[in-house]
């Protein structure tokens, strides 16, 4: 059965722009594009303590910097969002399946981060009950808003994304023809302006490439955060 490339496009496309319209939103006033990076700053400190280990591991540390730093970033992604809305099409022709199920997973998080990121800074901007002093955010703030906010079944879809696409990660390092077709975009991809797309696709490959054991680093990760998750919403300190 041929595969369909306009369904792939599709989930991409639909996954891309539920992203974009959240960064978007954010930017519309000084204080949500503030509290956006307060929140997203903070929730990256809570996982660089968590995972701690796995980032200063001479194995696991270049595969949990990519997923903690930029699966997950603070930084101004509007190039990375203008580079991928101009290569999909390219992407859904050249990349197998599997790399695209993968992709489309990457994105679907993406958004989903954005989205529950947006409602959080939203809770404790209420909660704070003042709209012009910057966010102060607290463990104690942090686990109340979080309770507050509810949303369980899309914090463990978050989750289950988070095993979804490590594991097709560790499997996508495993296809040496992909490192070949990764190392033949990269000249294209940087004539086009895409360079830094490329790279970000290369660094994830390399990264999990170099593991004798990624089902068992994504296994924790995904573990600790079910235990995360679990002592916020139950209420423990």
């Amino acid at each position: 059965m041929a595969r369909s490339e306009n369904s792939h496009e599709t989930t991409l496309r639909a996954h891309f722009a539920a992203a974009r319209a959240e960064r978007a939103a954010a930017r519309e006033t000084s204080v949500s594009a503030d509290d956006r990076l307060a929140v997203r700053r903070w929730q990256q400190a809570r996982l660089a303590t968590t995972h701690a280990d796995l980032l200063t591991s001479s194995e696991c540390g270049p595969a949990a910097r990519f997923f903690l730093s930029e699966l997950y970033s603070t930084e101004d992604l509007t190039q990375r969002d203008a580079d991928i809305e101009r290569v999909i099409r390219i992407l859904v022709k050249f990349l197998p399946d599997r790399a695209l199920a993968t992709l489309a997973a990457a994105l679907e998080m993406d958004a989903l981060s954005e989205l529950l990121d947006a409602r959080l800074g939203k809770v404790m901007r209420e909660q704070a009950g003042d709209s012009t002093q910057a966010l102060a955010i607290t463990t104690s703030s942090y686990q109340s808003a979080y309770r507050t906010m509810g949303d369980w079944e899309l914090r463990l879809r978050q989750i289950a994304l988070t095993e979804d696409i490590g594991m097709a990660l560790d499997k996508l390092a495993r296809m040496p023809l992909l490192a070949g077709l990764l190392r033949m975009m990269r000249g294209p991809a940087h004539a086009a302006g895409v360079g830094g797309l490329h790279e970000f696709l290369e660094r994830g490959y390399t990264a999990f490439a170099q593991m004798k054991d990624g089902r068992a680093f994504i296994q924790t990760i995904v573990d600790r955060e079910r235990a995360e998750h679990q002592r916020l919403t139950s209420g423990e300190h």
